[in-house]
């Protein structure tokens, strides 16, 4: 701990060290996305435009938290039950009950709404993102902690739960349009240690490689480039369970790395 502090103070010192402070806190803070990694993710359909969550299944139970309409949360189904156990991290992990009637599972939603509901969350990340990426060449410290901060905030509650449904929403659809999008947010926020975007990105490319190539060629920046198809491998390794070093038994990773590594070659990247 007092190292961490100590370096955290020769952060704030040197500005030219706030992206391996930004770096460090979002690996801190990626074990509170643990809880959207399995289950279902939800949003609340409360004509009222919130609901609330009980600490037992019932109405008489403790209110415990409030869900908003803009709130993203995990929740898992309760056989013979009308209530849903919810789990939402809000700066601390909040774990409850809704009643069914009030709950709407993102991945059911019809895909007009999955993609407004995906744009305008990668959006708000692309924007919070480039806002960081500006106030990294300013000198007040203040407003690059905020900075950082708010864009942590919206990674643990909006862009890493939703990250979770766009590989299957885009190997449905097959809709260039989100998948543009995530590139745009991926080299927005590029100089982060979450590793959900590449999960994501990878997913995709197992799913549909020749969609997900079709639109990497369209990218003019040699250097977007080089981060999209870093992010796609890591993304391969995680998803066949392959270590740093690769797995030469392993035919459908070697597959997908030989494709990927022959685009990446046209580039000279």
């Amino acid at each position: 701990m007092n190292l961490l502090l100590r370096q955290k103070s020769i952060f704030i010192t040197h500005i030219r060290t706030f992206k391996a402070l930004y770096i460090l806190t979002i690996v801190t803070f990626f074990c509170s996305v643990a809880l959207f990694a399995e289950g279902i993710i939800g949003i609340i359909k409360d004509p009222d435009g919130f609901t609330l969550v009980r600490s037992g299944q019932g109405k008489e139970f403790n209110v415990v938290d409030t869900l908003f309409a803009d709130d993203i949360f995990d929740l898992q189904f309760i056989n013979h039950s009308d209530w849903a156990s919810v789990s939402i991290w809000k700066g601390k992990k909040i774990e409850g009950f809704v009643h069914k009637s009030s709950i709407q599972e993102v991945e059911k939603l019809d895909p007009k709404n999955q993609k407004l509901l995906i744009s305008k969350i990668l959006d708000k990340h692309r924007i919070l993102a480039g806002h960081f990426q500006k106030v990294m060449t300013e000198r007040d410290s203040l407003a690059i902690m905020a900075a950082i901060q708010e864009l942590e905030y919206h990674s643990d509650t909006k862009y890493d739960p939703i990250l979770s449904i766009i590989p299957k929403y885009v190997c449905i659809t097959k809709d260039t349009e989100i998948l543009d999008l995530l590139f745009a947010t991926i080299w927005a926020d590029r100089g982060s240690a979450n590793e959900m975007p590449s999960f994501a990105i990878g997913s995709c490319f197992v799913c549909n490689p020749n969609l997900v190539i079709k639109q990497l060629t369209k990218i003019q920046n040699n250097e977007q480039k080089k981060i999209l198809f870093d992010n796609i491998e890591w993304g391969l390794l995680n998803h066949f369970n392959i270590d740093n070093n690769g797995n030469p038994n392993n035919k459908e990773f070697r597959k997908f790395k030989g494709l990927l590594d022959s685009e990446r070659n046209k580039f000279g990247l």
